[in-house]
């Protein structure tokens, strides 16, 4: 993905989101509310509900045991159907931070970011059910996994913009991040996780870091771990000199 930055704030309101709604997102929010609606139809139908939390959302034991393995795409277009605040909540953040960065990517590469993201949030679902045998028969629905990647690439793309949380709370693009990620911490230190997927979230964050930094291709990440060794080893180096002044009669002018 491309890393460069931009720090300007012309593009964001007063109510802390992009007022222009790009294309690919807006096809994003149309696919994501009709479907929410064919939930409300299918949930009143006899073992519609279960057709949409299991047939069509992820779990460990459907995805391997069942062959369901288109969960991992379908899962992410599915919002809780008992109830409206899931999906406001994630068509809001896919406003709210997908526009900027679809204007900033383009169309097709901010489609991709979001896809493969969701889909390795699916992954980090299916990891956790592998390693927590209890967790393997819960289904997760949503697309908080690839919203959450949104977040952490918004904060690298756009670190110093500032947004107002509806509409009071100024807050940079970074520490929007920060705050988020903070949430996520004590959700899963918390009762209120009960119905989160904190697999789907933090999966989601770190493949968008992963993406967004370039770290997936080992070269990158080898190459940026060396330099910070580098950089580490420079400063230790540089704390062992000190600058003897001439003037103070000594002519050998560094010491160590």
């Amino acid at each position: 993905m491309n890393n460069r930055r931009h720090g300007g704030h012309s593009s964001f309101s007063r109510f802390g989101f992009n007022i222009r709604l790009t294309k690919a997102v807006k096809w994003l929010l149309i696919v994501n509310v009709a479907v929410f609606l064919l939930e409300l139809i299918i949930g009143r139908v006899d073992g519609g509900l279960d057709f949409i939390y299991y047939d069509l959302s992820i779990s460990f034991d459907r995805f391997f045991f069942s062959g369901e393995i288109w969960q991992p795409v379908t899962y992410m277009f599915l919002h809780d159907p008992m109830g409206i605040s899931h999906i406001l909540w994630n068509m809001l953040m896919l406003w709210m931070f997908g526009s900027p960065l679809e204007s900033f990517w383009r169309g097709k590469k901010f489609l991709q970011f979001y896809f493969i993201c969701g889909v390795g949030a699916a992954a980090a679902i299916l990891l956790v059910g592998f390693l927590v045998p209890s967790q393997r028969a819960i289904p997760t629905l949503g697309a908080s996994g690839a919203l959450y990647a949104l977040l952490v690439a918004f904060g690298f793309m756009f670190p110093n913009t500032l947004i107002y949380l509806f509409g009071l709370f100024p807050i940079k693009g970074k520490h929007l991040v920060m705050l988020f990620i903070g949430l996520g911490v004590v959700q899963s230190l918390t009762l209120s996780s009960a119905n989160v997927s904190l697999a789907a979230h933090f999966g989601g964050m770190l493949m968008g870091f992963l993406l967004v930094t370039g770290f997936w291709k080992p070269a990158k990440l080898i190459g940026k771990l060396k330099l910070w060794w580098m950089k580490r080893r420079y400063r230790k180096l540089k704390q062992k000199f000190r600058v003897i002044d001439k003037d103070d009669g000594d002519d050998s002018g560094y010491m160590h």
